[in-house]
């Protein structure tokens, strides 16, 4: 009886249009992208580079299950757990670092059909969510009305290092999706 219970819940349990596993599986890719952020803590001096693994598992979140809302899922869990685990120095507004480009993956691969085959098309998708972390630090500074005249000065170099590190961040999660992918359907054959 218990068993038959428990096949309910997981068949009739949605989310976003999600099954419960899959809707597990994106909680865990938000948690990754929290935990990369807060692993990522080295002074590179490269505009941008916390955010490479954010990217990579928003990436890899959308291209895995491939639902309308799993990005937008895994950046509100992992903005979630950043703000209360670790804010750093943005506080709350840690979240939105998450949750936009998790908005963005999912307008790139559940609303607007992009190949998810083409390694470059989630590359390309992947570095303009990455440029909207960057939005979300502008939305900031504008809130708190702080100067704009120093975000400014070196504008082109930070754009062009968010554009080529999320570009990076997709291109590693779409291999790395393929990869997993591959061993998948060799394992089914297996069987």
């Amino acid at each position: 009886m218990l068993e038959k219970n428990q096949s309910v819940i997981r068949n009739n349990f949605r989310i976003f249009g999600m099954s419960l596993t899959q809707a597990l599986v994106v909680t865990t890719f938000g948690v990754v992208a929290a935990i990369g952020n807060m692993a990522s803590k080295l002074p590179l001096h490269i505009p941008g580079h916390r955010g490479l693994l954010i990217i990579l598992a928003l990436t890899a979140c959308c291209i895995m299950i491939r639902k309308p809302g799993a990005g937008t899922l895994a950046g509100f869990i992992g903005g979630f757990v950043t703000v209360f685990v670790a804010p750093g120095v943005k506080g709350i507004f840690a979240f939105f670092d998450f949750l936009l480009p998790g908005i963005l993956m999912d307008v790139f691969v559940s609303v607007i059909p992009i190949s998810v085959s083409k390694w470059y098309m989630i590359g390309a998708a992947a570095g303009l969510a990455h440029l909207a972390k960057l939005l979300a630090s502008y939305i900031l500074a504008d809130i708190l009305n702080l100067p704009m005249s120093f975000l400014s000065l070196g504008l082109s170099v930070v754009l062009v290092s968010h554009l080529i590190i999320g570009f990076i961040g997709g291109v590693i999660a779409y291999f790395v999706c393929a990869r997993v992918v591959g061993l998948r359907q060799i394992s089914q054959k297996c069987k």
